[in-house]
């Protein structure tokens, strides 16, 4: 994997926050120098032999570092891992989602996985008993060298000890059940032979496995071309399946849902269900975190703030709903070319990712949840049935959305699209009888409110036009359909599915405008607008659409060109380059924008993590202190007050610090991984 200096630079400085400095020194060489085997390594690094295992060892265990072994060859290749590298920064947002999904115990059995890496079954449950073990004979408290019910990853933002209070993971069949849970959720996946390998290396192996085996003569005509790729993307597939071989001898006993069906008199606590229900693993299954399906989770969540910020909390929860039962077999957030090439060709991918109906969102939902809230109430007449209950069989074309921006004051399409609607009375429902009215209860409004259309007060309004809860549902996955960010494709009756591509363009587009305010105030974004919408733009004709002053003009394109928001283009009247005879062009590339956002992302965290080492080492002497066994957790009776305050001075510029980490994490996530 090729990556900027900037990446390279932040995924040394990530695994030497969590892993130490050797590791961090191994991997930047191999960033810098590419694929090395140990005596090329012995020369780079200038260390030596044992040192280099000792590093490279760390690195495999924590899934950082790929290997590949030619036949017959003396010594094996090694390639750095950066994808999984820029991981360590999402720690704490994957804890989060899984304390939010899971509960505390799983986030706790999460926590050991990330801090440890990949695992042997058997080894972790030695460690959980050693840990009750403890915990049983101290009484209500743990040892104060035990630290799995601990929060003690820096990336995670808290660098404050949890409170211990007992283990969270009370019995190894506990355990069992959790790690049963997260395996069906795909969250951990079972480590094999070709884990270790790079997707290069894979993709060749099954390349030269399927030439070999179906093509010995040579691939001749485009049908054979198309076999050859169908043939390989099946290779990668079963390649792919083959970490996902745990998951489908638990679902040969039933998945946990069906079990909880089958036992509905069992007890739940903290979100779980009987440990008993779940059958013993493989204590021999070494196990690690599937990056990938956090990713689509945390994906989910951050649509599902999109949509909360757009439409109201109510939709966005049913919106969850939806997004977790769409996306419980998705295994990454983009499609692989080279393996998802055979489902592109026989058309299966034509309604995205799949399709959920009205029913599954309904079954899912909390009854604690008032559907009633979040939507307006309507007269059923002034209502259009058939835009309303459109369908959309297939995805719509993809446009470019950023050209589709609006410019202040023209109207957008979907207005329209409602007053062509509205000019268009046989499309109304004619059906519908008025329920008598009389006093207040004019037919022009809603207890004497002449002309409200909308009203939000369900108290006040008539029995007739109170909705069950299906069709309370209905109206708010119509309102996600209806957006103009579209959160949600109408696709069949009652079928419900969500088109990612375009709307993870939408969210990006609306991240770069938010950059481009805050970088140059309002009067900039509307420029930039302008620019998406008209396209290239001579700088003469720029004032008189833009209605502004020359000057301030000029002095803000050059401003927002300075920051990579806007180009400009020379185009020469005739052969001779004359600046004086040339035309001069702005416009906005909406990609170099993104691109140029993406590497100032990457440079503010690498500069964050080392304003970060720098305190460290500025407040050594207090820090050290800190460490001793007689101050750790009493650092305010036992610690100075000058001394005191310093240490909190530096907790609270690590938590900011750390916090900064994770909000530019999120726009680098929506950027380029979702």
């Amino acid at each position: 994997m090729l990556v900027t200096k900037p990446v390279a630079d932040l995924c040394a400085l990530l695994i030497d926050e969590l892993h130490g400095e050797l590791p961090s020194r191994i991997f930047a060489i191999l960033l810098t120098k590419g694929r090395s085997t140990l005596p090329q390594l012995v020369q780079y690094t200038s260390m030596t032999p044992r040192q280099l295992r000792h590093g490279l060892a760390v690195l495999q265990q924590h899934n950082l570092l790929f290997y590949h072994l030619d036949p017959g060859a003396e010594f094996a290749f090694y390639e750095a891992n950066a994808e999984h590298a820029y991981n360590l920064s999402r720690t704490g947002k994957i804890l989060e989602m899984i304390d939010s999904s899971f509960g505390a115990p799983a986030k706790d059995v999460m926590q050991s996985l990330l801090l440890s890496g990949q695992t042997r079954i058997s080894d972790l449950v030695a460690a959980y008993q050693e840990k009750i073990g403890h915990a049983n004979k101290a009484g209500e408290g743990f040892g104060d060298g035990d630290d799995f019910g601990t929060e003690t990853n820096g990336i995670n933002g808290d660098s404050q000890p949890a409170k211990k209070t007992g283990p969270l993971v009370k019995s190894t069949a506990q355990l069992n059940s959790i790690i049963c849970r997260l395996v069906e959720a795909e969250l951990i996946d079972v480590v094999h032979a070709k884990t270790f390998e790079s997707p290069q290396d894979v993709l060749k192996t099954v390349e030269k496995e399927v030439m070999d085996k179906h093509f010995p003569g040579g691939v001749k005509g485009n049908k054979a071309k198309v076999d050859l790729q169908q043939r390989i993307a099946e290779g990668l597939r079963k390649v792919r399946g083959e970490s996902k071989s745990l998951k489908r001898k638990l679902e040969q006993n039933g998945t946990a849902a069906k079990r909880r069906k089958l036992f509905a008199g069992v007890s739940m606590a903290n979100g779980g269900h009987d440990e008993d229900l779940d059958p013993a693993l493989d204590p021999r299954q070494v196990i690690r975190i599937n990056y990938e399906k956090c990713l689509v989770d945390l994906r989910n969540r951050r649509l599902v703030q999109f949509a909360s910020d757009m439409l109201g909390e109510t939709t966005a929860y049913v919106y969850g709903v939806l997004l977790k039962l769409l996306t419980k077999d998705v295994p990454r957030c983009r499609d692989d070319a080279a393996m998802d090439v055979a489902a592109d060709d026989d058309g299966d991918t034509e309604k995205g990712p799949g399709f959920v109906t009205t029913d599954q969102i309904l079954d899912n939902l909390k009854t604690s949840v008032d559907l009633s809230l979040g939507i307006g109430k309507a007269e059923r007449r002034q209502i259009s049935s058939t835009a309303a209950e459109k369908i959309e069989p297939y995805p719509i074309k993809k446009k470019a959305l950023i050209e589709q921006a609006e410019v202040d004051g023209e109207a957008s399409a979907d207005e329209e699209e409602d007053e062509d609607e509205s000019s268009d009375e046989s499309e109304y429902d004619s059906d519908y009888k008025a329920p008598a009215t009389n006093g207040a209860n004019g037919a022009n409004g809603v207890n004497g409110t002449n002309g409200a259309k909308v009203k939000f007060d369900e108290s006040a309004a008539p029995k007739e036009r109170r909705l069950d809860r299906p069709t309370q549902l209905r109206q708010h996955l119509l309102v996600l359909t209806e957006s103009t960010q579209r959160f949600v494709r109408h696709c069949g009756a009652n079928e419900w599915t969500v088109d990612f591509a375009p709307l993870m363009s939408a969210l990006r587009e609306v991240e770069l405008d938010s950059v481009i305010e805050r970088s140059c105030g309002r009067q900039g974004l509307r420029l930039v607008r302008i620019l998406r919408a008209k396209g290239k733009l001579d700088e003469k004709a720029l004032p008189n659409v833009a209605l502004m002053r020359k000057p301030e003009l000029q002095q803000k394109m050059l401003e927002m060109q300075t920051l990579g928001f806007v180009h400009v283009q020379e185009v020469p009247r005739d052969l001779k380059a004359d600046v004086k005879k040339s035309f001069f062009l702005w416009f906005c590339d909406a990609e170099r924008s993104l691109n140029r956002l993406l590497e100032t992302s990457y440079t503010t965290m690498a500069h964050c993590i080392q304003v970060l080492g720098a305190l460290r080492q500025k407040e050594r002497d207090v820090l050290e202190t800190t460490k001793r066994s007689d101050v750790r957790g009493r650092e305010k009776d036992t610690m100075r007050k000058e001394y005191y305050e310093r240490y909190s001075r530096f907790l609270e510029c690590e938590r900011k610090l750390f916090a900064q980490v994770m909000r530019v994490d999120d726009l680098v996530a929506v950027l380029r991984d979702f």
